[in-house]
């Protein structure tokens, strides 16, 4: 009895080890499996592809690195940067799907080559900086904690709760551009950048606040400077020592009452050229010639085409919805949900 006792107890003493063995095994086959698995995830978010609508293909252009990201995140940054975030939630939704068309439409055209869908930079796309930049810039603004939250709170929701919305006209992404401030009229597009005709991108009425911090600027150019520039980027042979100051003025003007160009003696120059080779915030100015140099008056900022930001908020402010906003802007379009 007592023999067949101490082998019963044996057995169960080997099994129990046989046990622990086993499931020392499968957990230590497991822990390498989630290892392994979670080795190849990181080794694919290193290597992400593009996927239509889900991941866009960023170049940071001051390292000229490409970092690819979920559509939402970029789009929050874009809003974010390219929009003050007190203003109201639905002039943000609007740019946000002011910003989601003009990255499909970007995307579409492979604007930045086949490696990146689009760039961080401004003057060549949209302005974009990731969320701990934007705090930093916030803060750097003497914004509190609290408010910083908040701002990234309305941004998240103008860009969520628009989600999937863009904006077309025949069907196709529209090309949406957008600025700072127009305060009387937007810019047909036809009156500059090769007068190319779009029907959703007529000038149309605006009002803006009056308390715009870059409502009104002045730009005074020396005619060492002008001289200077207008060799290196228009005519080498550019002489204003042949000029009398009574030969520098406007020459004509846009649809929308801006100037379309100047003439310095037999030279026409475009008030958008000299925009960008003189610093002037819009192509909205008056000219005085002084004595040594050009004053230009200038009211607005940027080129004054397609959605008005400082008017989108008016018009927010003043009851107006996300859509009603982007249809005063862009004429006969339509806003549509895409697929995901």
């Amino acid at each position: 009895m007592k023999k067949w006792l101490v082998f019963f107890f044996s057995f169960l003493l080997i099994i129990s080890i046989i046990l622990v063995i086993i499931n020392f095994v499968t957990t230590k086959n497991s822990e390498t499996s989630i290892g392994e698995l979670k080795k190849e995830e990181k080794e694919e978010k290193d290597n992400i592809e593009y996927k239509a609508n889900q991941t866009i293909r960023v170049k940071i252009t001051k390292t000229g690195e490409i970092i690819a990201m979920d559509i939402n995140d970029y789009l929050r940054g874009v809003v974010a940067s390219e929009m003050p975030a007190a203003y109201n939630i639905e002039a943000l939704k609007a740019q946000a799907v002011v910003a989601r068309t003009y990255t499909y439409r970007k995307m579409l055209e492979h604007a930045d080559g086949e490696n990146a869908d689009i760039c961080d930079n401004f003057r060549h796309c949209q302005a974009f900086y990731i969320k701990p930049k934007l705090m930093e810039i916030w803060k750097g603004r003497g914004f509190d904690d609290k408010t910083r939250i908040d701002y990234w709170d309305k941004i998240n929701e103008a860009v969520v709760s628009t989600q999937n919305e863009v904006i077309t006209y025949n069907g196709k992404y529209i090309k949406a551009f957008f600025h700072a401030s127009s305060p009387i009229k937007t810019e047909d597009i036809s009156q500059i950048w090769g007068h190319e005709e779009l029907s959703y991108l007529k000038s149309v009425e605006n009002t803006e606040y009056d308390d715009y911090t870059n409502r009104y600027s002045i730009v005074k150019v020396s005619y060492e400077d002008l001289e200077k520039k207008i060799q290196e980027n228009i005519n080498e042979k550019f002489d204003i020592n042949q000029i009398n100051m009574d030969e520098i003025k406007i020459n004509s003007y846009t649809t929308s009452l801006r100037i379309k160009d100047i003439i310095i003696g037999k030279q026409l120059i475009s008030a958008e050229k000299l925009r960008t080779l003189f610093g002037l915030k819009s192509t909205l100015f008056t000219m005085n010639v002084v004595e040594d140099g050009v004053i230009f008056n200038v009211i607005g900022y940027g080129h004054g085409v397609g959605l008005s930001q400082v008017g989108s908020n008016y018009l927010a402010d003043k009851g107006n919805n996300y859509k009603d906003i982007i249809k005063h802007y862009y004429t006969g379009i339509e806003i549509i949900k895409i697929a995901n």
